[in-house]
């Protein structure tokens, strides 16, 4: 068995731990994201409750924005506001209805939204999808019944 000892100063690891600090950020480039928004309406008319959910299996992204008033969302993740660039199926969700922590008798019954057609709460019948590059992109979606 070897050992091996470094005899450093305090300047000397000072120096090194700089020295990694600057190259280490260079080695691991961030994921650019392609900002994305728009607005869900059912026959012309906001969705003003729900959820779009983006998903990409390949790149492991599964990803919700909520419904505003307007029926507008918009796309923030941890890293930053956007999407990682690729192709993502849709689909529209109702919202999540508020549910108390822990234990409970049974959870809230999820909203009956009318406004939000069956077909489009699964990405594999909804037929929504969408190409987010690195600029980003804007998606307007009108549901028919």
């Amino acid at each position: 068995m070897f050992t091996f000892r470094v005899k450093a100063s305090h300047a000397q690891m000072v120096l090194i731990c700089v020295i990694l600090g600057v190259c280490m950020p260079g080695c691991s480039q961030k994921e650019k994201l392609g900002a994305v928004s728009g607005k869900v309406t059912f026959q012309g008319q906001p969705v003003k409750e729900g959820t779009v959910v983006f998903t990409n299996k390949a790149k492991g992204v599964f990803m919700t924005a909520k419904l505003d008033e307007q029926g507008q969302f918009k796309v923030v993740m941890a890293k930053g506001a956007g999407l990682p660039p690729g192709e993502y199926q849709l689909s529209v969700s109702p919202p999540i209805p508020d549910a108390p922590m822990g234990a409970g008798p049974m959870p809230p019954p999820i909203p009956e939204c009318p406004n939000i057609p069956q077909r489009y709460r699964d990405p594999k019948t909804s037929g929504l999808t969408l190409t987010v590059p690195e600029e980003g992109t804007t998606l307007n979606i009108d549901m028919k019944p």
